[in-house]
């Protein structure tokens, strides 16, 4: 990674754990931009960006399939968390079907959110966290719960029919849930957590994951699908700009 970006990530507590993923801060202190390329994660983010330019501004972004290159001004940070598929419904209260691959803009001050709060990771995680376990009104269906945790327990490695078949609930249900609230088919999000997951592998230089995957073709085309790379460019970063091979997540 390069030695001007600074990374940082937070766990949720265990009463958000089946909502949110992580918490997450990147900076860039030097003095000049820096170009970062992200790739699909199955994460859904709330930035919360701060220049010298732009002191404060908050957006939601959708779930990405496909690889996307940006800059990161010079003395500027981004903090951020990355929520779960259950969060649309039971914290943000909307769908993000309509943001696939894009964002929209949030009022200033979303969730208590100012701009001295960007300035400690700490309390930018507190106030949050207190903000969505506010927003945590109605119960859960365990249909969903059972869903949520098999998805990510198993990296992305399981059929929709397993699924459907340990929650009680129907493929057509599921499917109709995904792409209600998020814009896509299950099958389609599972995909791209065996994805992000590969990243470990990749971490360690090898090309090949050990679980997730039949066949080592397979795994390539999936690879090729949402970085347009092959294992061996994605592992390789030339030019160290891949942040999320770098995530502490």
């Amino acid at each position: 990674m390069k030695d001007t970006i600074q990374l940082t990530s937070s766990a949720p507590s265990d009463d958000l754990a089946l909502f949110i993923e992580s918490f997450w801060m990147i900076e860039n202190p030097s003095d000049k931009d820096e170009e970062l390329s992200t790739f699909p994660d199955g994460g859904i983010d709330l930035y919360f960006f701060h220049s010298a330019q732009y002191p404060l501004h908050v957006s939601l972004v959708g779930l990405e399939t496909g690889a996307s290159m940006g800059s990161m001004p010079s003395h500027s940070r981004l903090l951020g968390v990355r929520l779960k598929i259950l969060a649309a419904e039971y914290l943000l209260d909307m769908t993000v079907a309509d943001i696939i691959n894009d964002r929209i803009t949030l009022n200033n001050g979303f969730a208590g959110i100012n701009q001295d709060d960007l300035f400690s990771f700490d309390t930018f995680c507190e106030k949050l966290s207190c903000y969505f376990n506010s927003q945590l009104t109605a119960s859960i269906d365990p249909r969903k719960k059972i869903m949520s945790e098999l998805i990510y327990r198993t990296k992305g490695a399981i059929t929709v029919t397993e699924i459907a078949k340990s929650a009680n609930w129907s493929s057509r249900q599921i499917n109709r849930y995904f792409n209600k609230w998020l814009g896509l088919a299950l099958k389609s999000y599972c995909d791209i957590l065996r994805f992000r997951n590969s990243f470990d592998t990749l971490k360690m230089g090898e090309l090949f994951p050990e679980e997730g995957f039949n066949d080592q073709s397979h795994y390539i085309k999936l690879i090729k699908k949402y970085s347009h790379l092959t294992p061996k460019q994605l592992a390789q970063d030339e030019n160290d700009r891949f942040v999320q091979l770098y995530s502490e997540d």
